[in-house]
């Protein structure tokens, strides 16, 4: 009798130890399109780029994503429309939320590295179908607000 009352006290560990205690569920970052504004500081005015597409870019292991801002003018003045990539940025996934940071990288753009225009203090979420993020490019504050 008593062996069956310690097999059966096993068994309850056993099983009591396989269960999720501790861990929650969170969104796997997934490749994707949005479409929104990019507003960028220029000579203490906002100067928006309307109906920009934003290319969401998760690597492999799901850990950092690049972004890619599609044909982008970041003066008035610029003569013509690029696309800039932001390679290495760093995903957290939450429940809820998947937060994007980057404290410093060099963007992409015509086929080379920008260190002029070097990308600090980036910061932003997915949220459902949104995602909004802000950085600098360079000193030029710049932020983003679209939907898929």
């Amino acid at each position: 009798m008593k062996l069956n009352k310690l097999i059966f006290a096993a068994a309850a560990l056993l099983v009591l130890g396989c269960g999720k205690k501790g861990t929650e569920d969170v969104l796997v970052p997934e490749k994707g399109s949005y479409t929104g504004t990019v507003t960028v500081v220029y000579q203490g005015s906002d100067f928006d780029n309307e109906n920009i597409k934003v290319d969401f870019i998760p690597s492999a292991d799901g850990k950092t994503a690049d972004i890619v801002l599609n044909q982008i003018r970041f003066v008035p003045n610029m003569p013509v429309q690029i696309d800039v990539t932001v390679p290495g940025v760093t995903l957290q996934p939450g429940e809820k939320d998947i937060v994007l940071t980057c404290a410093e990288v060099v963007p992409k753009a015509l086929g080379g590295d920008y260190p002029r225009y070097t990308v600090t203090n980036l910061t932003g979420k997915i949220v459902g179908d949104e995602m909004t993020f802000s950085l600098k490019f360079g000193d030029s504050p710049t932020s983003f607000r679209g939907t898929k």
